[in-house]
């Protein structure tokens, strides 16, 4: 059984996810290194080069390889991976066929925004100031995570040690 990871960037998947997973000696993915290779580029570069679009196709099959790890693994997926093709129809099928579990790191947007200002690495999602940006967007998918999540775990107050605890709790129910 796998463990996702979804949320808003800045959220700690990746840190947290990667602390999780030493704790349990579990595998750790992080798709947006995954698809970086892929596409050969980081975000930024994909985005800025090719567009959205190209950087959630490549995404996709990214999800789709993670997915299918032999062993049970933690996988923090990028902010935007379930709204990539198939990627939320992906998502539920590994929870109801395959009895993934999926937790939603949620915090404020002015958390978020202030937790990756200056970050030149997280391409612009819009033309938007920042903080706007991540209004907008926290609208946009806020109700994706909400019909994805097993779990939400509020991260606005949490240490990385505490949000990775949340992990693992999650990770070992059942």
């Amino acid at each position: 059984m796998n463990t996702i990871l979804i949320g808003l960037r800045g959220c700690g998947k990746t840190t947290a996810g990667r602390l999780a997973a030493s704790l349990l000696n579990r595998a750790f993915i992080d798709l947006d290194e995954r698809t970086s290779a892929i596409v050969g580029m980081s975000a930024s570069e994909c985005f800025n080069r090719h567009g959205e679009a190209a950087w959630r196709d490549a995404e996709s099959r990214a999800l789709r390889e993670a997915l299918e790890h032999p062993t049970p693994s933690i996988t923090a997926l990028g902010g935007g991976t379930p709204t990539a093709p198939e990627a939320e129809l992906m998502l539920r099928i590994a929870r109801e066929e395959r009895g993934d579990l999926i937790g939603w790191l949620d915090a404020p947007p002015q958390v978020l925004a202030a937790r990756i200002a200056g970050d030149g690495e997280r391409p612009a999602l819009t033309d938007l100031p920042p903080l706007e940006e991540m209004i907008e967007i926290d609208r946009q998918r806020r109700p994706i995570f909400e019909r994805l999540a097993d779990r939400r775990i509020g991260v606005e107050n949490e240490s990385i040690a505490a949000t990775a605890g949340a992990v693992v709790a999650l990770a070992t129910r059942g």
